[in-house]
């Protein structure tokens, strides 16, 4: 999941202010502070934070640990320096600095435990497809929580531990799925946790990404991930919190997530700040959401932000089929990995059960035909998946 374009020597540039006083972080908690938006147990919080990150980073060696403490205290600079450390975005990012200072003063980089996949393309062997590829650097998925907390951090090379938002809301997820009273239980308590940690984005909740991506700065928000949320808070009969996670969805981007399409209705990105990349399993997610929330709702609004989704997925879902063989991750994208194929036909296939549509069940069957001949499952346990290619890894 990585088009992470950062400079180590832009990161180390933030990472030593010259003086206390020029300090960005301490001049946002300062001014919050001054206009009550923050209390003094928070101020005092959040300082006591920020003071043992960086003496955990003054007292690391050279090498990666010092790296990645002194990349995670940058981004938290940065975001202050272009005045965007507002006092909803601090309880994230003083928990990021945290989480660095608990990991980076005793551990290495964490191992290779990220995300297992989507359950579907376990155990399939795949037939080439002969398409051109494009070389993309692919992401260091380690994942890793802490005890007490629900929430998931995802190791980035070069920017330490951030906060996986769509990655904690699909843990609640299966936490309920499990369907026992211990799992939703610990379910709820994750999303009340969650809360704490939400920012507002045009009226609307939302969990923001805290980290550089793609070439854009944080904090910026992902289709995939508050449609997650949505599903989630609908799991624990939280209505009010799913309807104004939502919100987020009639917000044009790149502050909000709409992408109007004129007669073909509105797309929902996944990136806020990439409009122009249409990715066909966070809009899919998306409308999946909104029809559940409609459902349950009554709201006209929300109904009308689901039919938008809906028309654009009609009308646009066959270019995501490549010629019949394959599907794409994005509008005009090479094919999509196997992970992301499987996810292109389950999506597909929840929407078609909940709404009938013609083109959107079609190309729920026609995924489904795809993914058997070519990736058929393994007739023997060593046999090892391999995707037909490979496109960008994406983080939200």
């Amino acid at each position: 999941m990585t088009r992470i374009c950062i400079a180590v020597a832009c990161l180390a540039a933030l990472a030593a202010p010259a003086r206390a006083a020029d300090d960005p972080v301490l001049a946002a908690l300062g001014r919050a502070s001054l206009a009550l938006q923050i209390s003094p147990q928070q101020e005092s919080a959040y300082r006591a934070d920020y003071r043992r990150a960086t003496l955990v980073l003054a007292n690391l060696p050279g090498g990666v640990r010092r790296n990645e403490m002194r990349a995670s205290l940058a981004i938290v600079r940065g975001i202050a320096a272009r005045g965007a450390l507002a006092p909803d975005v601090m309880p994230m990012a003083f928990l990021t600095l945290e989480r660095n200072a608990d990991w980076w003063a005793t551990h290495g980089p964490p191992g290779n435990g990220g995300s297992p996949g989507e359950k579907g393309a376990v155990g399939r062997k795949c037939k080439p497809l002969r398409f051109p590829k494009r070389k993309k650097r692919k992401a260091h998925a380690a994942r890793l929580s802490f005890p007490g907390s629900s929430v998931v951090f995802q190791y980035y090379p070069g920017l330490g531990l951030q906060v996986q938002v769509n990655g904690t809301f699909a843990a609640i997820n299966t936490l309920f799925a499990e369907n026992t009273a211990d799992s939703r239980a610990r379910a709820r308590d994750g999303l009340d946790e969650l809360l704490t940690l939400a920012s507002r984005r045009g009226g609307a909740i939302s969990w923001d990404y805290l980290f550089p991506f793609g070439g854009a700065q944080p904090p910026w928000a992902s289709g995939l991930s508050q449609a997650t949320a949505i599903r989630a808070y609908l799991k624990a009969n939280r209505v009010g919190v799913a309807r104004s996670i939502a919100g987020l969805f009639g917000v044009r981007a790149p502050f909000g997530l709409r992408v109007p399409l004129g007669r073909d209705g509105n797309w929902y990105a996944l990136y806020s700040f990439a409009p122009g990349e249409h990715v066909l399993n966070a809009h899919l997610n998306a409308v999946v959401a909104l029809h559940d929330l409609a459902r349950v709702t009554k709201d006209p609004h929300i109904a009308a932000l689901e039919r938008e989704g809906m028309r654009a997925a009609r009308r646009r879902i066959k270019s995501f089929d490549v010629r019949g063989v394959w599907s794409r991750y994005e509008e005009g994208g090479p094919p999509a990995d196997l992970n992301y194929h499987v996810l292109n036909r389950d999506l597909a296939g929840a929407l078609c059960r909940r709404t009938g549509e013609a083109a959107i069940c079609k190309a729920s069957d026609s995924f489904t035909r795809e993914l058997e001949r070519r990736c058929p499952k393994a007739t023997t346990p060593q046999a090892r998946s391999e995707p037909p290619s490979r496109t960008a890894s994406r983080t939200s």
